[in-house]
């Protein structure tokens, strides 16, 4: 009974240490891989130009192609947001003005699109927000246009340097406007086809119009106007380098912002899970050998006799130590073979306990700030709660969504690097308990018996 006692109880410790492990190991992989993807881009917009809503004055493509000289800076994507009013053009605003949009967005009247009217009785028409970019792919995909999760869902992109008056339409504004690949509408008074069409999962950003940046600015009489820039840096670790370059080689023009501190506040849950497990593992680990020491000391003391009839035949110290060992290394072995089992099956639960509770007390929302949006003096528009910000900020709720989906897996190397640990610990504690007694003379243990 006592045996299986202390197998039952080095098995809880074995399995808690392992569950701890393989958690550990799960979010260090997550925590690398969200600083890989999201933590090195810095966005520069002209100054004073904030989401939807101030003023400023545009950045030049010379300027922000500049950047791209910076030490560490591997690409620049760069966009121009603009806003067509019904008279600019033949599509309509899937966006309903509601009572949000009275209070918040005066966007002027006109017939045509998603109408509605403030507080003072003013109609007004949500304008359509065409966006140009020189990198459609990255467009669609988190690039100068934050997206994330925008996926094309037929026809084709564009290539970066066209000129083309073609256009890659969101879903909420094909299916508004009836639109498909091969379809036509007009902008500034040009016909511009459709040539895609993408998804994002958001219905605020699926209502955008994405189209070359040169076509864009030619269209819209801009020509080497910027409202947003997206530099990716090679290194997390350098992006605090390259934002004070930026901020050197710019100067006051622009407002330079990066997604380092919203990605370590993001990470901040999954840091503090990291330091609960590492704590918890050294806490499993020393509880395992204390036990294990404690229970060896009691059996080689009850073994006092039995010791002491194996020296006075002539056994050596090392041969009951061995013994001893022996025995302890059984108790762990079994031990391990249960706890392993019991610590990867827990593991997963217990890791995504942990982080769903942490986040829930780490407030993660806001918008991270973008060059984007219905700029210009005047009321901003307030997009939904959980919408990216298409003109290059990013919502912090999506990125600690990514963060609670925390997948674990056991490898051998683990499991192995664990069951050499607990063998190692199982020979030291019998070692010890052994060494108190193997120094007894035979003739005073037999005495006393």
């Amino acid at each position: 009974m006592r045996s299986v006692g202390v197998v039952v109880i080095l098995a809880v410790a074995i399995a808690l240490s392992i569950s701890m492990l393989i958690a550990r190991d799960a979010v260090t992989t997550k925590i690398n891989s969200v600083r890989a993807s999201t933590g090195n881009t810095i966005t520069v917009s002209p100054k004073g130009f904030y989401g939807y809503s101030g003023g400023g004055t545009p950045l030049t493509t010379a300027e922000v192609n500049d950047l791209l000289d910076l030490k560490n800076v591997t690409s620049v994507q760069e966009s121009l947001s603009e806003e067509l009013q019904s008279s600019q053009t033949s599509l309509k605003s899937p966006t309903p003005s509601g009572t949000l949009g009275g209070r918040f967005g005066n966007f002027g009247g006109g017939s045509g699109g998603s109408t509605g009217s403030d507080s003072s009785g003013t109609t007004f028409t949500i304008p359509v927000r065409i966006i140009g970019t020189n990198s459609p792919g990255n467009a669609l995909v988190g690039g100068a246009n934050g997206g994330g999760t925008e996926k094309l869902t037929s026809g084709t992109s564009f290539s970066p340097t066209s000129k083309s008056n073609v256009a890659i339409v969101g879903a909420t504004m094909a299916s508004k406007n009836k639109l498909k690949v091969g379809s036509t509408f007009t902008a500034y008074g040009k016909t511009v086809t459709v040539i895609g069409i993408y998804n994002s999962g958001s219905t605020f950003a699926d209502s955008d119009v994405l189209m070359p940046l040169t076509s864009l600015q030619t269209l819209a009489s801009a020509s080497g106007q910027v409202t947003s820039a997206t530099v990716v840096v090679n290194n997390v670790n350098n992006v605090t380098s390259v934002t004070k370059a930026i901020n050197a080689k710019i100067g006051s023009k622009a407002d330079v912002t990066s997604t380092e501190a919203t990605t370590e506040a993001a990470l901040a849950p999954l840091n503090s899970v990291k330091t609960i497990s590492t704590y918890t593992l050294f806490g499993a680990v020393i509880g395992a050998a204390i036990i294990l020491l404690l229970s060896m000391l009691m059996i080689v003391r009850e073994r006092r006799r039995e010791v002491g009839v194996l020296k006075a035949l002539g056994a050596p110290n090392r041969s009951i130590i061995g013994q001893f060992i022996a025995e302890s290394t059984t108790f762990t072995v079994l031990g391990a073979v249960v706890g392993f089992i019991i610590g990867a099956a827990l593991s997963s639960p217990i890791a995504s306990a942990l982080v769903s509770s942490e986040g829930s007390t780490t407030p993660a929302s806001g918008f991270v700030r973008g060059a984007g949006g219905f700029g210009g003096g005047g009321n901003g528009f307030t997009p939904p709660s959980g919408t990216r910000l298409p003109g290059g900020g990013l919502h912090a709720t999506s990125v600690s969504n990514t963060l609670t989906t925390l997948h674990t897996s056991v490898g051998w190397s683990t499991l192995t690097y664990a069951f050499v640990f607990a063998v190692i610990i199982a020979a030291l504690g019998s070692t010890v308990a052994a060494a108190t007694i193997v120094r007894i003379r035979p003739a005073e243990v037999l005495r006393s018996e």
